[in-house]
């Protein structure tokens, strides 16, 4: 028998704590309608409604916080509001038909913080497959753009080759020959 440690992490401050309904109507969850959000350690509950659109982050159109009881709605309380985490959290509690539907990678830690994603993983990968197409040194190239190590860009791409992002295929140990002219009567 497999001695495997099941227990979850222990939530930090501004984690996902709980996901509702904020419409008396729709008790499931609609597109356009509110959501209510309550965040470890936050002295608020957070009403939300996002405007969702594809290819682009979901947009907060909407934010009502309600106090603790005891609690006040102050300045630092404002400034503490994770306006990008709430927007992810509705956005995904609303795809998801008001939370009637899971998916088999669901997680405490990827519902605790859903908009960090590993987008650098992403980006080297776009950029390695640019560097790819033009023929231009793979690492050295997302190491310039990206402005980290070679190393980094070797762990960078491995991630986004775990996540499907970037083929499995080898890279080139060295750049492709520089492309010559076709008419070499034009350069003279």
């Amino acid at each position: 028998m497999d001695n495997m440690c099941t227990t979850r992490p222990l939530p930090r401050r501004g984690d996902v704590e709980s996901v509702a309904s904020g419409e008396p109507n729709h008790p499931h969850g609609t597109d356009g309608g509110r959501v209510i959000i309550r965040l470890v350690d936050h002295q608020a509950t957070y009403s939300v409604r996002v405007a969702i659109e594809r290819a682009t982050e979901p947009k907060m159109t909407e934010l009502t916080i309600t106090a603790d009881v005891g609690e006040a709605v102050d300045y630092d309380a404002l400034r503490s509001v994770p306006a990008r985490r709430l927007a992810h959290t509705a956005a995904q509690w609303l795809h998801r038909a008001g939370g009637r539907l899971a998916f088999p990678d669901d997680t405490a830690e990827s519902r605790a913080q859903p908009e960090n994603h590993d987008s650098k993983a992403h980006r080297a990968a776009r950029i390695a497959n640019d560097a790819l197409a033009l023929g231009l040194p793979v690492r050295p190239t997302v190491a310039a753009e990206l402005n980290v190590s070679t190393k980094t860009v070797s762990r960078l791409l491995a991630k986004a080759r775990s996540e499907g992002w970037f083929s499995d295929d080898p890279l080139p140990r060295r750049p492709q020959p520089q492309q010559r002219d076709i008419n070499p009567e034009e350069t003279k």
